[in-house]
């Protein structure tokens, strides 16, 4: 709607201005129009664009005002278009986890111990000094040099557990990937070896201890130690290889260059679950089928095992429907009769049954006679009934008024 430039407000804001909900009520049919006019434009968050009174909001936002941003699920991220899931779960928003997880490499450890030729001083008892942080990248930076050629593993880094005084005695992890074989851990073993001897060769190099950036170490002092905080057995690894909250429901399957961690939705596996017409699923409480529905079938039970034709699940509930009507209304005509039945006989009292026709009969004497009355749902006629004289108190005094007679004219 477009106002007039000269009185804009003579259309719209009459005088006087009608006070209380009148007024309110003028406000608001104000803006309504304001808003529902072509020209008139709302802000929409997040790129999204107002059209015909509204915002057309991107891909992955919602609201009135695009205000609402999609979330991904279980570490996935939004990329503008859609979830980036990460690899041990898909799905749109990714809700599900991935019925198989595929091991190629491991993740490895080995504690070891070296004593390095150099003065101790208090600053390295306090990991956020200059001097632990300078001694932590000279001692990475040379472990780098002296392992990245050894054979049978990747060189991660190292992680420095402690320093403790006695020139500097340095406790640390080696950090390793190894490739996943059958033979995991003879290769681990084989790698421990390896480890100690490289640093064994680079202690003795005397030319290398010349650099004031070089650490030297003590030949005698290198130590491979049993301590290793990864277990490297199938079910401990694929326990690290699952995704989080779903580890239980996880086993190894180990292969010639693989192991494959499998749950009971893996097809082929030993024990899987034939879903039928419907799809396995992992959820946080184990497998479960899912079950399909077509244009003419619809699928159910536990393995979806049931199929129902669209067409018979109408008729057999319409039906239901039908024979349920019926039984209500044959129980409330039941209850409706029983209700107008019963509540004669039980609040049944001398004047209601007894409405006497009470009739001298002069051929009995001393009784009366019914014309009829009702008994157990029974109309029971000329019944007869004795009056009991002895408990009639003869003493008492009966006022009869006397009968009057009036003449009237035929």
């Amino acid at each position: 709607m477009s106002l007039p430039l000269s009185r804009p407000w003579s259309l719209l804001c009459p005088s006087p201005l009608p006070a209380g909900p009148m007024q309110l009520l003028w406000f608001l049919g104000l803006l309504w129009m304001l808003k529902a006019s072509p020209g008139a434009t709302g802000t929409c968050d997040n790129g999204g664009t107002w059209e015909q009174g509204q915002c057309v909001c991107r891909q992955g936002f919602s609201g009135d005002r695009c205000q609402h941003q999609r979330k991904c699920q279980n570490g996935g991220t939004w990329d503008g278009l859609k979830c980036q899931c990460p690899s041990t779960f898909y799905g749109s928003d990714c809700e599900f986890a991935v019925e198989q997880v595929d091991v190629d490499s491991v993740e490895a450890d080995v504690a070891m111990e070296v004593s390095v030729d150099q003065e101790f001083s208090s600053d390295l008892n306090d990991n956020t000094s200059q001097a632990y942080r300078d001694f932590n990248n000279t001692f990475w930076n040379q472990m780098q040099k002296i392992y990245a050629d050894v054979q049978g593993f990747t060189f991660k880094g190292v992680e420095i557990l402690s320093l403790r005084n006695g020139s500097i005695v340095v406790d640390y992890l080696v950090l390793l990937e190894m490739p996943f074989s059958p033979q995991l851990q003879s290769q681990y073993e084989k790698a421990k070896t390896a480890l100690k001897d490289g640093l064994q060769n680079a202690s003795q190099n005397a030319d290398s201890c010349k650099d004031s950036q070089t650490l030297c170490f003590k030949p005698d002092s290198i130590k491979v130690n049993n301590y290793s905080r990864t277990e490297l057995t199938p079910e401990a690894i694929c326990r690290r290889a699952a995704p989080k909250g779903y580890e239980e429901f996880y086993f190894p399957l180990v292969e010639a260059a693989r192991l494959r961690c499998v749950t009971k939705c893996t097809s082929g596996v030993d024990g899987a679950i034939d879903c039928h017409q419907g799809q396995c699923i992992l959820e946080t409480r184990g497998p479960a089928c899912r079950c399909f529905s077509t244009d003419t079938h619809w699928f159910s039970g536990p393995r979806c095992e049931v199929a129902v034709h669209w067409k018979a699940l109408v008729g057999g509930l319409a039906a239901g429907a039908a024979l349920l009507l019926l039984l209500l209304l044959a129980l409330g005509f039941r209850a409706v009769r029983s209700r107008g039945g019963g509540g004669q006989s039980r609040g049944r009292s001398w004047d209601q049954d007894g409405k006497w026709f009470e009739i001298w009969d002069e051929e009995v004497v001393g009784t009366f006679s019914n014309l009829g009355f009702e008994e157990d749902d029974r109309i029971e006629k000329d019944k007869n009934f004795n009056v009991d004289l002895e408990n009639v108190d003869t003493t008492m005094k009966v006022h009869i008024k006397r009968p009057e007679m009036t003449l009237s004219s035929v």
